[in-house]
């Protein structure tokens, strides 16, 4: 597929990745990941006024000239990010895991955020109930109890976003 057709294709289920020239399927998010990302959603939307920030589910950003990635949430600092699909990268992208996601094939995604400039990535996995937080400085992530940013300050208990799952 070309990335023309590629950008002017609605998808049946979630939206895909499109990887130089490949349309990558992703897995349609079940009840736990629906939870955490309207969650998650809610508390980052909350902060959104007062720290002057973007906060947008399940939106393509152009990594490179021929690379879209559809992060789970994406939140930018204000100001311009792009026309219709975002250019500027976005400080924080957030994935979460479906079952069927594996962290292994998600590793190379989130290398490619983290190249194209992003400042914190956190992979959240519902069925484990854990949480990697990656950096330019931390690209190999680490497990955390807390999820964070810095230059806006975030910082979200992980136990109490997990609590949605109860």
């Amino acid at each position: 597929m070309t990335m023309e057709e590629y950008l002017h294709t609605s998808f049946d289920g979630a939206d895909r990745d499109y990887v130089d020239g490949e349309v990558i399927e992703r897995n349609m998010g079940e009840l736990p990941h629906a939870q955490l990302q309207g969650e998650l959603l809610y508390r980052l939307r909350s902060l959104a006024l007062s720290l002057r920030l973007q906060v947008l589910p399940e939106i393509r950003i152009q990594t490179r000239p021929t690379r879209f990635r559809v992060a789970d949430i994406a939140v930018w600092r204000a100001g311009d990010i792009g026309e219709r699909i975002p250019t500027v990268p976005p400080f924080l992208v957030v994935e979460i895991l479906s079952s069927e996601d594996r962290l292994i094939r998600l590793q190379p995604k989130v290398q490619e955020y983290l190249a194209h400039g992003v400042a914190q990535v956190w992979v959240i996995d519902s069925d484990e109930r854990r949480a990697l937080s990656y950096s330019p400085a931390n690209q190999g992530g680490t497990l955390v109890d807390e999820l964070r940013t810095y230059d806006p300050d975030i910082a979200i208990p992980l136990a109490d976003l997990l609590s949605v799952l109860d």
